[in-house]
């Protein structure tokens, strides 16, 4: 089962197309979501993969210029692909407009899926966005540098990260006993795709916390 969640007006016809279209193929089925799969773990969802549309509408001298994005996640909100179908209209774009991009992204994610059939096998049987074929071990999280300054995560829910205690938008201090500017933004950035087992020192609201990775996932069987 995949989730389908338009984020805007614009973006609706096009998800109730791709829906239709998903249906249609007999190998998969579809439900209309309205909750963000990264506010919680896998737990008591019916569907192992969303795809979130959003539009994007540009009036410039050329005409309308119709965008619709569609960002397909794991059941957990873990990013898996990016898919863009645009359009160049004489008029504002319509409802109809929007369906024609939905066939077209519909047509996308079928080819992605016959591209990548190991990976997207492992995702409909787990629910994991996890490439069997690496056999990289992951923690499931990212670290990335924000305006302010700070170095945050982004971890997904039920990921081994998450259950050692590391949560999105956690402030890094320290990592490994070091202030992670002694490494560099890239060089700590790129530690959470080593598979090793770091060490944090987290500032979340007001409290100061420690937090230790155990195991990473390694494979799916």
């Amino acid at each position: 089962m995949i989730g389908v969640q338009p984020l805007d007006a614009l973006a609706q016809p096009a998800a109730t197309e791709l829906i239709r279209q998903i249906e249609a193929s007999r190998a998969l089925r579809a439900v209309r979501i309205d909750t963000d799969p990264a506010a919680g773990d896998c737990a008591d969802k019916p569907y192992v993969a969303a795809a979130r549309l959003a539009s994007t509408v540009i009036h410039g001298n050329a005409g309308w210029t119709f965008d619709i994005g569609l960002v397909l996640v794991d059941c957990a909100g873990w990013n898996v692909d990016e898919f863009h179908e645009s359009t160049v209209l004489a008029h504002p774009p319509t409802d109809a407009d929007s369906e024609k991009l939905g066939m077209g992204l519909s047509l996308r994610l079928s080819t992605w899926m016959h591209i990548e059939r190991g990976f997207s096998s492992a995702l409909l049987a787990s629910g994991l966005a996890y490439d069997p074929a690496t056999k990289k071990p992951a923690y499931f999280y990212t670290l990335f540098k924000t305006d302010d300054g700070n170095m945050r995560a982004f971890v997904r829910p039920g990921g081994p990260a998450y259950v050692a205690g590391l949560r999105t938008n956690d402030i890094i201090d320290k990592l490994d006993g070091k202030y992670w500017w002694e490494y560099g933004t890239y060089q700590t950035e790129q530690r959470a795709y080593d598979g090793k087992p770091h060490v944090f020192d987290v500032t979340r609201g007001k409290a100061k916390l420690h937090i230790s990775l155990r195991e990473p996932f390694k494979s799916i069987p």
